[in-house]
């Protein structure tokens, strides 16, 4: 028996029409081959637009799981939704379990059928890529990571996360929740496929010819990942084939110990759809949008 599974992340649904336009043709291409199962990598959209995202699947007739993206849980302030935490605890999976779709932040996806499971979440970050270079090369990087400031703007996690946490607590949190639900998954199934949002190892986060600069790709990186979800993968990684995360708007792809993993790439105007013939290995890439090749 087999299954097809389809990756996607990074919709932005609201955000401009050209991206909503390739979201659409995305949308109409899983219409007519539909999956087994839909995989949504996080960044569907803000506010309002996440539901809205969502809604564009409803009809779609597979399995659906996700994992919420750091734009998912923005606030303003006094939003009538809470804080950031209230819409990752409690907002964001009502509205999934609304329009019947697995929060694989609340726990894994099973599909007993072909000894397989999906382990997910959203992954944040704690500077850990990043930390050492940026103590011994950037004097002011305590204001810079506690800011979240560039040479240039800043990171709009600063302005629209609002929390009563701080990224290293949250993200030990997350990455905690996340080693439970894979030693849960791998009782009952051989082999897991993971999604996160935010790149789950170095490898597949920001692509570059060379080592990232001081101080902007510093912080990009301190911004992007945590070394503590690699640890854990590498503890299962003889059981873990793939690895699917998205956030940078650039495809890469990379591998930790036996798991190979894909960043799936989708940008604000072009999205990215990865296809999977389990337990088949290949990964087939699809491009939507005015730019797409």
């Amino acid at each position: 028996m087999s299954v097809r599974i389809a990756v996607t992340a990074d919709l932005h649904w609201g955000h401009g029409r050209r991206g909503d336009d390739a979201t659409r043709l995305l949308c109409a291409h899983l219409f007519h081959e539909p999956p087994d199962v839909l995989l949504l990598g996080g960044d569907l959209g803000t506010v309002q637009h996440f539901e809205a995202c969502l809604t564009l699947f409803d009809g779609l007739q597979c399995v659906k799981a996700m994992v919420p993206g750091n734009h998912d849980i923005w606030v303003e302030p006094d939003d009538p939704r809470g804080d950031s935490l209230e819409l990752f605890e409690r907002v964001l999976p009502a509205i999934c379990a609304a329009h019947g779709v697995h929060y694989l932040d609340h726990g894994p996806l099973c599909l007993p059928q072909v000894d397989l499971a999906v382990v997910g979440t959203m992954n944040w970050y704690d500077y850990s890529w990043a930390i050492d270079r940026l103590r011994a090369e950037v004097p002011d990087w305590e204001a810079r990571v506690r800011d979240k400031r560039f040479t240039r703007g800043r990171h709009n996690d600063g302005k629209f996360v609002r929390w009563p946490l701080d990224d290293v607590s949250f993200t030990a949190r997350v990455v905690g929740a996340f080693e439970r639900h894979l030693a849960a998954a791998l009782a009952q199934v051989g082999q897991v496929i993971v999604l996160t949002h935010h790149p789950a190892f170095y490898a597949i986060g920001f692509p570059r010819q060379g080592p990232p600069e001081a101080p902007d790709g510093l912080l990009w990186d301190a911004f992007c990942g945590n070394a503590s979800m690699e640890a854990v993968l590498a503890r299962q990684a003889a059981r873990i084939p793939l690895a699917f995360s998205g956030h940078t708007h650039r495809a890469a792809t990379g591998t930790l110990g036996a798991i190979q993993g894909f960043n799936i790439g989708g940008d604000y105007d072009v999205k990215r759809l990865l296809l999977i013939d389990w337990p088949a290995s290949g990964v087939t890439a699809h491009e939507f949008g005015d730019s797409a090749r």
